[in-house]
């Protein structure tokens, strides 16, 4: 079971959310026997994952394209066999959704977690089915591994949902009807969820699902009751479990005074060294404030964001430059704001992007910036666990 409530849910799209028995009747207009659209779908699944095994890749509209042609040779059919296969693949963007998913998406929805899909298919295709059920607008990104280079379940495709989504695999959760994909998916470090709707039994020989439910809305209920992690400061694997909370290699952060007198403070994180100060006349001034830091922290967290997603949508981003300032105001003065009485803090944040970028990819981009992690922390509900330590004796 994880020990931390996932950032993001991940669903994989075909028989996941759509309900694939509709390509049957596509198989029977064309003149062929219904049954060949289960063992059709089977075999396109396998020559993607012998490529994939292979290091290879090829989009799931062209192996299934080549397969009918096999799959369709000796059939009598009712019309040419280039129209039999335009008409049976353009079958999937018709498909209707299983009768629990916009139950379920709106269920996940409220619970404050973001949603995205993650097909061996195409994003058109996962657009077209969540935009006939009015569902798209629950899905912050379509993810397609065809931009991975990778077919599910190889680990790259689901490396690659992660830096899309700009987090650590470790708080994507999948959901899949496939116990292959929720197999990959665990190895690779994700949270997994079997929607299991048909009452089958799981594959002993697979990595066992986190969450096993029989409708998506199930899940929504399952994750709401999940107890939280009790705070480490990084859950990506169990090898915290023995590493000394002292070992700042494992993304501890030490800061100590620097012994010189007034305000100035030296921070350790891992290997590296900075200096924190308040401003002359109150401080030194020998490093920056905190409240520099902080903002040193959203602004290289957007940045990142922004240039992986950049890089993953091939797009001409040359240079990120982001400006960041700190203030408080008023909260009367804040149209924006829940808080009506007293201060806030205020954050302007100014996002420069240079390159040969069209309008709707600056715009992309600049929606992406909030997808920043550091930017979910600053708006999110935060805990700190403050605990005292025992001085250390002194030394005779």
């Amino acid at each position: 079971m994880p020990n931390t409530t996932p950032a993001v849910i991940v669903f994989d799209v075909n028989e996941t959310l759509s309900d694939l028995s509709g390509l049957k009747a596509r198989f029977v207009q064309v003149g062929a026997p219904a049954h060949l659209a289960t063992a059709w779908f089977a075999a396109v699944l396998r020559d993607g994952f012998a490529l994939a095994v292979a290091g290879g890749a090829a989009p799931f509209a062209v192996i299934g394209s080549e397969l009918l042609r096999e799959v369709l040779r000796d059939i009598p059919l009712q019309r040419s066999t280039t129209e039999a296969v335009e008409h049976i693949m353009a079958g999937f963007g018709l498909l209707a959704l299983h009768p629990d998913v916009p139950e379920g998406v709106r269920a996940l929805t409220g619970t404050g977690m973001r949603l995205v899909t993650l097909s061996n298919g195409s994003a058109e295709v996962a657009r077209s089915l969540l935009a006939a059920a009015e569902l798209e607008s629950h899905f912050e990104a379509l993810l397609s591994v065809e931009e991975a280079g990778a077919w599910k379940p190889m680990r790259a495709a689901y490396d690659y949902a992660a830096e899309a989504c700009g987090v650590r695999p470790a708080e994507l959760l999948l959901v899949a009807v496939h116990p292959w994909d929720i197999h990959g998916a665990a190895e690779a470090g994700l949270a997994t969820a079997w929607l299991n709707r048909g009452g089958d039994t799981y594959p002993s020989y697979f990595t066992a699902p986190d969450y096993t439910v029989t409708r998506l809305a199930e899940l929504a209920t399952v994750l709401a009751d999940a107890p939280d992690a009790v705070a480490a400061w990084d859950t990506t694997t169990d090898a915290h479990a023995d590493s000394t909370p002292d070992d700042p290699a494992d993304g501890l952060v030490v800061v100590t005074e620097s012994g010189t007198g007034g305000y100035a403070q030296q921070i350790t994180v891992g290997p590296h060294r900075l200096t924190a100060d308040e401003p002359r006349p109150i401080g030194t001034d020998t490093g920056p404030s905190p409240y520099d830091l902080v903002l040193a922290g959203l602004g290289a967290c957007t940045s990142m964001t922004v240039r992986m997603y950049a890089e993953r949508k091939k797009w001409p981003l040359e240079k990120v430059t982001v400006t960041l300032r700190h203030h408080r105001v008023h909260a009367k003065d804040c149209a924006d704001c829940e808080t009506v009485v007293g201060q806030i803090d205020h954050i302007e944040r100014v996002l420069r992007f240079e390159g040969d970028l069209d309008e709707e990819q600056r715009r992309r981009l600049a929606e992406i910036a909030d997808k920043c992690p550091v930017h979910r922390t600053l708006h999110s509900e935060i805990v700190v666990h403050t605990t005292v330590q025992d001085a250390a004796p002194a030394r005779p």
